[in-house]
């Protein structure tokens, strides 16, 4: 008996066995990806600009004179009312109060010759500090969104208050600073009761409605996915599967959109679907 080709032929079995089962046996099946889904509703949905504003006086005098000082009858931080004569000169002319407001700059002195009007700077400052009112400036793209009379929620701290977009400037204008030109519409915005705690010349944000859709069809915005050409589409579950799903939006909140046409009400739709989902993967639903 010739050992040699037997134990040749059992190892030559056992490799092709081998090979077999590994091509023909049984396999571990592919485990389906796990998913998180939302329900589409029905909502009203508030799409806001946020920007920040510079709270300024609602109102401010600047009062120029010339001449010999004789009287200044007030001080920085003094109170006034309108007719109240401020500064009075030597020729009997005077600086008065055409508002009520409380004096922010004062540039001239007692029996000083007053220059200040050959230098521009006003020679009294007058604000009106009892309403303040916010300034903002919107860019190229913002300024197409905002419109007067558009309400505002505006947050200092902890402490909101409402108001409205009150004025728009009929042209932009164009700044130059240490980074370059920059071109923006000034805008104003309006309390719609005086607020108290704040400060002329600190900032403030600002949160303008933009637009407003009530009994609009909604869902999260983590579940919005755009293809090559920048089209929005999401993935539905379907029979155990993901189905992609071709939509048109709407407006969006900060964290909800507003769906036009693809969805329906209480449709399950997968959250933040990852790149590898495709159409047709099998997925199993947390």
């Amino acid at each position: 008996m010739n050992w040699k080709k037997i134990i040749g032929w059992l190892i030559a079995l056992a490799a092709l066995g081998f090979i077999g089962f590994s091509v023909f046996g049984p396999k571990e099946k592919a485990k389906a990806p796990t998913v998180e889904t939302t329900t589409v509703k029905e909502e009203n949905i508030v799409e806001t600009l946020s920007t920040t504003g510079t709270l300024q006086p609602n109102a401010t005098q600047n009062g120029f004179g010339t001449g010999l000082v004789s009287e200044v009858n007030f001080a920085v931080g003094d109170k006034v009312t309108k007719d109240d004569v401020i500064v009075r000169y030597l020729d009997g002319t005077t600086i008065t109060a055409t508002i009520d407001g409380t004096i922010t700059a004062l540039n001239v002195k007692k029996d000083q010759v007053d220059l200040n009007t050959q230098t521009g700077q006003p020679s009294v400052t007058i604000d009106d500090l009892g309403n303040l009112k916010v300034a903002i400036l919107l860019s190229k793209s913002d300024a197409n969104l905002v419109k007067v009379d558009q309400p505002v929620t505006l947050t200092s701290g902890n402490t909101t208050y409402t108001g409205k977009v009150s004025a728009l400037d009929p042209v932009a204008t164009t700044t130059t600073g240490a980074t370059g030109a920059t071109t923006a519409l000034g805008g104003t915005i309006t309390f719609d009761t005086p607020p108290t705690g704040l400060f002329a010349g600190f900032e403030i944000d600002a949160d303008i409605t933009t637009n407003t859709a009530e009994n609009a069809l909604t869902m999260p915005i983590e579940t919005l996915v755009y293809d090559k050409e920048n089209k929005p589409y999401v993935y539905i579950v379907k029979n155990d599967k993901a189905k992609k799903v071709e939509i048109e939006t709407g407006i969006q909140s900060d964290t909800k959109v507003q769906i036009i046409k693809g969805l329906e009400k209480g449709q399950k739709v997968i959250i933040s679907p990852a790149d590898s989902l495709k159409n047709g993967t099998a997925v199993t639903v947390k």
